[in-house]
């Protein structure tokens, strides 16, 4: 058994994964360490018995030229990501001011805004709630 703390670093040592001063470490404490030495030795083992035994997928020889006119369209096409945060924020606000007019028109305002408030904070939650679920289980 490898020594817990060097587990990742010998994993990230045999994949190429690991920074020069990593593998310095790495390769230190292997020179002293009989166990993670082991370790590295049967973990590039079957790193290389993997490689053999997959297969690599064929690729059409267009693959490459396909893939880069994929790259340098999304780079041409104009993206504004924030746009859409930026009117919903716009949208929230003015229904809240909507709200906030109507409220004031009412007889017992106070008690009204109270009320007003907690239900759209449970709506809120019961909102984000869907959206992190959606995003958990894959849906959209």
């Amino acid at each position: 058994m490898a020594c817990p703390e060097f587990e990742d670093l010998i994993l990230d040592y045999s994949e190429g994964a690991a920074s020069p001063a990593d593998c310095a470490l790495l390769e230190s404490h292997i020179a002293a360490c009989g166990e993670c030495r082991g370790y590295l030795a049967r973990q590039q083992e079957l790193d290389l018995r993997l490689a053999k035994s997959v297969v690599r997928p064929a690729l059409s020889p267009a693959f490459n030229s396909n893939l880069a006119e994929l790259i340098a369209a999304q780079r041409r096409a104009p993206q504004f990501l924030w746009l859409p945060r930026i009117l919903n924020a716009i949208g929230y606000l003015s229904l809240a001011l909507a709200a906030g007019c109507l409220l004031q028109q009412l007889p017992n305002a106070g008690a009204w805004v109270g009320l007003v408030s907690i239900a759209a904070s449970a709506a809120f939650c019961i909102w984000e709630m869907g959206k992190a679920l959606r995003t958990t289980y894959g849906h959209r």
